[in-house]
């Protein structure tokens, strides 16, 4: 993957982030190319290796076809969820920390689709606000809307089972 300045990326921990600037640094006699980057969500800033950077999970925004793809995942029947609290969490919490967009999907469908059901735990709520947030950060950046308006869709496609109108202007933008 290519980066540049301005570039909005995705870090798989911290969700969009935009290149600020392409540095070489020396560490024990060797030069190394690292991204400078600013996380959308709060401003941090996070440097990582260029030539570790796929590696890590660093990736493009999502297209119009991944797009396409995620509201496919979000309308979908729900996985069985575990009985035994302490196992379903576990699992939460690496699909949250995974930073898969598809994955993320299938978590935000199966904890909205069981608060709905019966309310979750605290914890399962608050794996559902961290993962619908980083989720609509980058659908936001990909669709040109705001996060509000994909928080809407999103919860329309996952309790309604209906993929909203998805423009094809949107879809557009997307690509």
């Amino acid at each position: 993957m290519k980066f540049s300045k301005g570039q909005i990326i995705v870090h798989p921990q911290h969700g969009p982030a935009t290149v600020d600037k392409l540095s070489t640094r020396k560490i024990r006699g060797e030069s190394k190319r690292y991204l400078m980057l600013t996380v959308r969500s709060d401003g941090m800033e996070v440097a990582l290796p260029v030539d570790l950077a796929e590696e890590l999970g660093v990736r493009a925004v999502v297209d119009a076809d991944g797009v396409k793809e995620i509201f496919e995942l979000l309308v979908a029947d729900s996985e069985p969820f575990d009985n035994v609290w302490s196992r379903r969490f576990k699992s939460y919490t690496e699909r949250l920390r995974s930073g898969n967009l598809r994955t993320l999907a299938g978590l935000i469908r199966d904890l909205a689709r069981r608060n709905e059901e019966k309310k979750v735990s605290y914890g399962e709520a608050n794996i559902l606000r961290e993962a619908t947030a980083t989720f609509a950060a980058e659908l936001a950046i990909a669709l040109k809307v705001s996060e509000e308006q994909v928080e809407e869709m999103i919860f329309t496609a996952v309790l309604e089972r209906e993929v909203p109108p998805l423009t094809a202007e949107a879809l557009a933008l997307a690509s």
